[in-house]
């Protein structure tokens, strides 16, 4: 099993229930769908906050590699975990008289592929279409995938689904079937995002966190901490048993799992999507938490990334557990190339 494979699929179920055991047994007053709702809010990494440590070619390439992709795809995963939570959480709190929690998921997910395949599809065809015919030009196939992702929310929002899943899915769709030419037409998405992540994380800390930290107690201190810390780094360190991995190269890719934009996003969507009891106690604990994360991980990255890269180019003749690293990671990128 590959390095990203592990992370997402060992490290980010367990970082979820480490998470919610933790929210339970911190804040007594959340029941338990609302102690996993934190827990999913707060699971997913954000590349953006990691820049300095997956950009850095001086590190290990599949370490780079492994953590970029986790924190590409692993937002993604958690958007359906979300729904499956919250539904769960307003069903458990009487919320949702009526209804079932097995039809809101159906709904929200159902409808989100759907709106996700078909403007998937959609974009997919204009872009190739007219990419063969010579109709369209290069700054307008840059457009076509930005409408394409508003398509697909719309349409999903229209019919009662998620519009987060939708997007997601169609963008995954849309990378399958166009291939090497959605790199060319996805530039102007990748710009318009990191254009949206700095503004997000400029009203983050003017509106939301500012007005919060008034009212952090020392729970939601010590969630924040633990959350960025021990709920992290555990989960990665047993995704890792089996691959020969230094304890070094291990507390590194634990601790690089920042909390962003992600998981404000993923708060957005409790206020939107649900009328939980606890809902200020679990935004202030998230917007806590991201915020912690800004601060510690911004500090901490260019330093630690200088001291990970001088110990990884040492001679490994002094430290036998090295070569047996490098063969670990190489077998974690051969394994993967295989899946």
């Amino acid at each position: 099993m590959g390095f990203p494979l592990r992370l997402l699929g060992i490290g980010l179920p367990l970082t979820i229930v480490a998470g919610g055991l933790l929210a339970a047994g911190v804040f007594d007053e959340l029941a338990i769908a609302e102690a996993l709702v934190l827990a999913v809010v707060l699971a997913p990494t954000d590349a953006a906050l990691g820049q300095a440590v997956v950009a850095d070619r001086r590190l290990p390439s599949r370490i780079r590699q492994g953590l970029n992709v986790e924190s590409g795809l692993n937002d993604g995963i958690c958007v359906p975990l979300l729904v499956i939570v919250l539904a769960s959480a307003e069903v458990e709190s009487d919320l949702a008289p009526g209804r079932h929690a097995f039809a809101i998921i159906l709904e929200e997910i159902g409808y989100g592929l759907v709106g996700g395949v078909t403007a998937g599809v959609l974009v997919s065809a204009v872009i190739v279409f007219a990419g063969r015919q010579g109709i369209i030009t290069g700054p307008w196939r840059q457009v076509v995938p930005v409408a394409g992702a508003a398509l697909a929310y719309g349409l999903a929002a229209g019919l009662g689904g998620s519009g987060f899943i939708a997007a997601f899915v169609a963008g995954g769709v849309f990378g399958g079937l166009v291939g090497r030419e959605s790199d060319e037409a996805g530039r102007l998405s990748e710009e318009i995002g990191d254009l949206l992540d700095g503004s997000t994380f400029v009203v983050f800390g003017a509106v939301l966190l500012g007005t919060s930290l008034t009212h952090i107690d020392w729970r939601i201190a010590a969630y924040a901490v633990l959350s960025l810390t021990v709920v992290r780094i555990l989960p990665v360190a047993i995704a890792m048993l089996g691959t020969n991995a230094s304890r070094p190269t291990v507390a590194f890719a634990g601790w690089f799992g920042p909390r962003g934009l992600a998981s404000i996003v993923f708060a957005v969507i409790v206020v939107q999507e649900a009328q939980l009891p606890h809902t200020d106690t679990i935004l202030l604990v998230s917007y806590t938490t991201v915020g912690l994360s800004v601060l510690a991980h911004g500090i901490t990255a260019a330093p630690l990334v200088n001291r990970y890269a001088h110990w990884h180019r040492a001679p490994p003749v002094s430290r036998p557990t090295e070569a047996r690293e490098r063969l670990g990671l190489r077998n974690l990128g051969e394994n993967n190339g295989r899946a």
